[in-house]
């Protein structure tokens, strides 16, 4: 019985680990980059859909790891500076403060702030309830 219950306490231990390593990637900071989560609700007319709302600040010289959002479409307004999107097989775009990029579902694509300053965004998700909010993918060949 003491071997069946430190199993269970185990497994349970690893799955809040990955779970908190998971939260600390979508809210917080990491890696120079800052979130606030703004709201997070159902979405009036699709329950099984939440708009996602965030606000980004990524550090001088932060480059993200490629990923996609799960079938979510993404609005980010570059509040301040100049914010660096790549999507896979396609050029560079860099966006100025004042600027929004809308991004459809599951394109490959990452983030940079090639410059020596903040960048500040504001980022609207609408996203399927039971799917994560990022998921990192390999980098595109």
């Amino acid at each position: 019985m003491k071997t069946k219950i430190a199993v269970i306490s185990a497994v349970l231990a690893a799955v809040l680990a990955c779970a908190s390593l998971s939260f600390a990637r979508e809210t917080g900071a990491q890696n120079g980059v800052s979130a606030e989560q703004l709201l997070a609700e159902a979405l009036a007319d699709d329950p099984s859909k939440e708009v996602n709302v965030q606000l980004y600040t990524f550090a001088a010289g932060t480059v993200l790891p490629w990923h996609i959002h799960p079938d979510a479409h993404e609005v980010a307004f570059v509040l301040e500076g100049t914010f660096t999107f790549e999507r896979a097989g396609e050029a560079p775009e860099e966006i100025a403060a004042g600027k929004a990029e809308y991004l459809v579902p599951n394109v490959v694509h990452r983030g940079l702030n090639k410059t020596d300053r903040p960048v500040r965004l504001f980022v609207v998700r609408i996203k399927p309830k039971a799917k994560p909010l990022v998921e990192e993918v390999p980098p595109p060949q």
